[in-house]
């Protein structure tokens, strides 16, 4: 979105979702020209903002790309990772290993800077997915690193599309990593870390994709776009997790 319309979605958004904001933990992922205003417009809200991407470099200046700090010093506290599209246009996504090498890369430079990330997981079109790849995502992470994270379970064949895979495929895929971390980093550090399904998610099938308890919420890709599907999500996460 431009400055302008993320402004006007603002104003449309935090009226529809203030009294469920200390129930639900809202993250948006602006484009880099919005960071900013829509860091200031959120600000004392208790949603907070998260960058698009990140370069691995130390310091602020790489040409064309935006660095931790920067991100930062923009107003974000959260950084994706790893996204299917980013692979695609780097032209990771044939080097799934090296892919992966970069995305860890990517993961310690956010952590350096104070930025949470959000790493994307899934498997390839037609693929399987294994979590034994987590091995190589966050070589170097420390367990409680891993609480501050949220691990996003996307598959590439449902980005893109208008409905998501069926929930049994989202609670798999969300079971398959959580099983890895608590194998690797232990219970007490995975019930920090927040597991998520993300990739097409329209409101009317939160409720099933959330419906199973490895799912700790979702990834709403298009539809957070929109402020209306966005917030009868967050809805829809309040009903399902609430207390």
């Amino acid at each position: 979105m431009t400055i302008e319309q993320t402004g006007q979605f603002v104003r449309d958004f935090l009226p529809l979702v203030e009294d469920m904001c200390d129930q639900v933990e809202i993250v948006i992922c602006p484009p880099y020209t919005a960071v900013r205003d829509l860091a200031a417009a959120l600000s004392g809200s208790g949603i907070t903002v998260a960058g698009q991407d990140l370069w691995v470099g130390p310091g602020e200046a790489h040409t064309g790309a935006i660095s931790g700090p920067l991100l930062a010093d923009a107003g974000a506290a959260w950084v994706m990772v790893g996204h299917w599209e980013v692979r695609r246009r780097l032209g990771l996504r044939k080097w799934l290993g090296y892919g992966d090498f970069v995305v860890n890369q990517q993961i310690h430079a956010a952590l350096a800077t104070g930025l949470r990330p959000i790493i994307l997981i899934g498997e390839e079109y037609d693929d399987i997915f294994d979590p034994s790849r987590l091995a190589l995502l966050l070589d170097g992470c420390s367990g409680e690193q891993v609480e501050q994270m949220i691990l996003a379970y996307e598959p590439e064949g449902a980005i893109g599309h208008t409905e998501p895979v069926s929930p049994q495929h989202a609670a798999d895929g969300c079971q398959a990593i959580r099983h890895w971390l608590v194998s690797q980093y232990g219970q007490e550090a995975t019930a920090q870390a927040r597991i998520i399904y993300g990739g097409s998610v329209p409101p009317q099938h939160a409720q099933d994709l959330l419906a199973n308890p490895n799912v700790d919420g979702l990834g709403t890709s298009r539809q957070g776009r929109n402020p209306f599907s966005f917030a009868a999500i967050v809805r829809r996460i309040a009903e399902s997790k609430g207390e």
